[in-house]
């Protein structure tokens, strides 16, 4: 195995999880594999239970606080792939498709999720079976798992007839941003530090904590940098609170680009990545084309 597996296993009870995960994993030890499970703390207890003395040999990942929106999801498992590679072992882990919201809205971001993974992790040898409940997942995220993933186990291994092209169905699902005319403007050039000045100066008249205001400034540096770098430089900034929030626009002037996954692949080669990490400081990141220019805007 030299490049990712991303498939999907629906289950009808705990039972059946467990000796299912226990057989896939045992596989890949004897395999000579390095092994791991993505789960909650109740859950993962049940396969270290299960696996008796071949626990020691897998890597339990507790998954309560992992789900909040693709990008950080995505880094997590990135980073604990990288580290189970870096010997040069293949890896393979079930991990359970469990934490998601109660609305439509968070079941499309646990979709857009699903799909990114196809790309995010495609270079590494890592087989991902992601385990779905039968009896507690929504109808529609079991069509989801269909959907997001080459090959579903369900009663048996079978191609997806329905699975979508990741970057498309992302496109599908995410919505179209709105024109928010209550942001302020102001207009730093290309100067970085000005940049930072002048955005501290929103984020402290919109009374934002301390630590969120590095974060937006971080992240907030990293696509103005990306402006100046690849956009033909900086048309303006706008910037204030929406909904609660506080927002960053950074307009530039060149074409923009039409990639729904900028920023959720991992940088590679010695690449800046400054939208990755954008997308783990901030809640949301869109690129768009609006009248001011092409847009990128960070939601905190």
């Amino acid at each position: 195995m030299s490049t990712l597996r991303h498939h999907a296993f629906i289950h009808t009870s705990d039972e059946e999880y467990v000796e299912r995960t226990v057989a896939f994993l045992r596989d890949g030890l004897a395999a000579g594999e390095r092994c791991m499970v993505g789960n909650t703390r109740d859950g993962l207890a049940t396969v270290r239970e299960a696996l008796g003395p071949d626990a020691s040999r897998v890597t339990f990942l507790d998954i309560g606080t992992v789900y909040t929106r693709p990008a950080r999801t995505i880094a997590t498992y990135f980073g604990a792939f990288g580290r189970e590679t870096a010997g040069g072992q293949a890896v393979r882990a079930v991990a359970s498709a469990s934490q998601y919201g109660p609305t439509a809205e968070d079941w499309n971001e646990f979709t857009v999720y699903e799909a990114i993974t196809n790309v995010a992790y495609a270079h590494l040898p890592v087989w991902v079976v992601c385990a779905y409940d039968a009896n507690r997942s929504p109808e529609r995220l079991l069509d989801a798992a269909w959907q997001t993933h080459p090959e579903v186990f369900d009663d048996h291994w079978q191609a997806s007839d329905t699975f979508e092209d990741p970057p498309r169905l992302v496109r599908r699902l995410t919505r179209p941003p709105e024109e928010l005319p209550q942001l302020r403007s102001f207009a730093p050039g290309d100067d970085l530090d000005r940049f930072r000045e002048q955005l501290a100066r929103e984020l402290a008249r919109e009374q934002v904590s301390a630590s969120r205001t590095l974060e937006m400034l971080v992240a907030g540096t990293e696509i103005a940098a990306n402006a100046v770098r690849h956009g033909g430089g900086i048309e303006a900034v706008r910037a204030g609170r929406v909904d609660g929030r506080f927002v960053c626009e950074v307009v530039d002037r060149g074409p923009g680009f039409d990639d729904p996954m900028a920023g959720y692949r991992a940088p590679r080669g010695g690449s800046a990545g400054g939208l990755w990490v954008a997308r783990q400081l901030t809640w949301r990141i869109e690129s768009f084309h609006s009248r001011h220019g092409f847009t990128v805007r960070a939601w905190l």
